[in-house]
């Protein structure tokens, strides 16, 4: 959900132009909320319909400000912003910007800052209520995080944005036989206790994190230290995790319970694997395509001893723009 779904097609006018010809089109526009200002393409005011209507209305208004041209009339300092900016941020930014940008509305700009109309605070807080009850259907109800369907929306949002990103697929190993042996109740809690960890280290304002379901986890990275924040989410797991064992449980480094056939076997306590795989648009189209790969590279990450991190080596693209 980026701010292109909120672009208003709304005609602008020079910097040069009169303030009775920017009366005249609002007067024709009774719709438009306000008016940008352009130099060349670029945005570089807006006149908002209340201001103006109430200096036309003053006494003398039509004398004093109909020959004045856009850019001694106009507010210099609007809030613009980039068509791909996603409708979250773009709600803060209008909070920080003040209560007039939210009844004024803002401007949206495409390639090079290039003019593409205008955004309603209105249409804003629609869209960001939609996404609310959206995501709270789509919400995994143990851990409260994103499910299926966000995690897909977002990847296949990075790829069409052009964005590089890190996906890491993280899984719980023995997982099974920690539920056999000290029941669902206390494995929900290590669930939960992942879902801690990986939104503590991870970057609220860049990364996106989902609950595929059970014990399988997803983060997208576009933080530069991915991999370190992968290892603190390593370590920091299994530090925390044995406090859900048994202390001779603990001493032992395992316990003894049923496999899948019935025999009565060894299994070591539960760890953390997470698979990681770069992303580049120019190497995936999909988000079919970048979850086939993430799972692969999770299933080699379960192949390694204890709680690890594999980095899938072998579809490093070119790079076409740096993880921020």
């Amino acid at each position: 959900m980026i701010a292109e779904k909120l672009i208003i097609p709304a005609p602008a006018v020079r910097i040069d132009t009169p303030g009775r010809v920017v009366l005249d089109l609002m007067l024709d526009h009774f719709d438009q909320h306000a008016v940008a200002v352009l130099d060349g393409e670029r945005p570089v005011g807006i006149i908002h319909r209340p201001a103006l209507l109430d200096r036309f209305l003053s006494m003398y208004g039509r004398e004093i400000y109909g020959k004045k041209p856009s850019r001694e009339i106009m507010d210099a300092d609007p809030l613009v912003v980039d068509r791909f900016t996603r409708l979250l941020d773009l709600s803060e930014l209008v909070v920080r910007k003040g209560k007039a940008a939210f009844t004024q509305g803002f401007i949206i700009t495409g390639e090079g800052g290039r003019y593409l109309g205008l955004g309603s605070g209105f249409d804003l807080m629609r869209e960001v209520t939609q996404m609310q009850i959206q995501a709270a259907r789509y919400a995994n109800p143990l851990t409260g995080l994103a499910g299926n369907v966000p995690i897909q929306d977002e990847i296949q949002r990075l790829l069409d944005t052009g964005e590089d990103f890190v996906i890491a697929y993280f899984d719980l190993d023995q997982f099974k036989p920690y539920n056999d042996v000290y029941g669902f109740r206390r494995g929900d809690d290590i669930i939960r206790l992942l879902a801690e960890l990986t939104r503590a280290h991870c970057d609220e304002t860049l990364d996106f994190i989902g609950h595929v379901g059970g014990d399988d986890f997803v983060a997208l990275f576009r933080s530069a230290d991915w991999e370190a924040r992968c290892r603190d989410i390593l370590n920091a797991f299994d530090a925390k995790c044995l406090a859900f064992f048994d202390s001779g449980h603990v001493a032992e480094g395992g316990y003894r319970s049923e496999d899948r056939a019935g025999n009565i076997v060894f299994h070591r306590l539960v760890s953390l694997s997470i698979g990681a795989v770069r992303v580049n648009a120019a190497s995936f189209r999909l988000h079919q395509e970048v979850a086939r790969a993430a799972s692969e590279a999770k299933h080699m990450a379960k192949r390694m001893p204890g709680s690890s991190l594999f980095i899938d080596q072998r579809r490093v693209p070119a790079a076409r723009k740096p993880v921020d």
